[in-house]
């Protein structure tokens, strides 16, 4: 009778280590990415303008997935999140309003 009380615990407490640790592993994941979606503002300039759309698009799926965290991460990564797009967009709007050089 110990013996599956006992069981059933560890099994119980097993179950909810793997919880926790998925959700731990799911919240490094966006972090993640969130950093390398970031990273680049500083050569925003010498991308092309298919890698800042490409930027912009992560930016934009990573804004459905920070807008589920709790309040604290989801209003400072939102706005950190933003102002990362918004560079990218204005200067994806500035190259494409550029002329060739010859």
């Amino acid at each position: 009778m110990r013996t599956k009380a006992l069981a059933r615990m560890v099994l119980a407490s097993c179950l909810v280590l793997s919880v926790c640790l998925s959700k731990a592993y799911c919240d490094e994941a966006w972090r993640a990415e969130f950093d390398d979606a970031c990273a680049k503002t500083m050569d925003a300039m010498a991308l092309s303008m298919d890698e800042l759309k490409a930027l912009i698009g992560k930016c934009e799926r990573l804004q459905k997935i920070v807008e589920q965290q709790d309040e604290t991460v989801r209003k400072v990564y939102l706005k950190r999140l933003q102002m990362c797009k918004n560079l990218y967009a204005y200067v994806l709007e500035a190259k494409s309003g550029e002329k060739p050089r010859e």
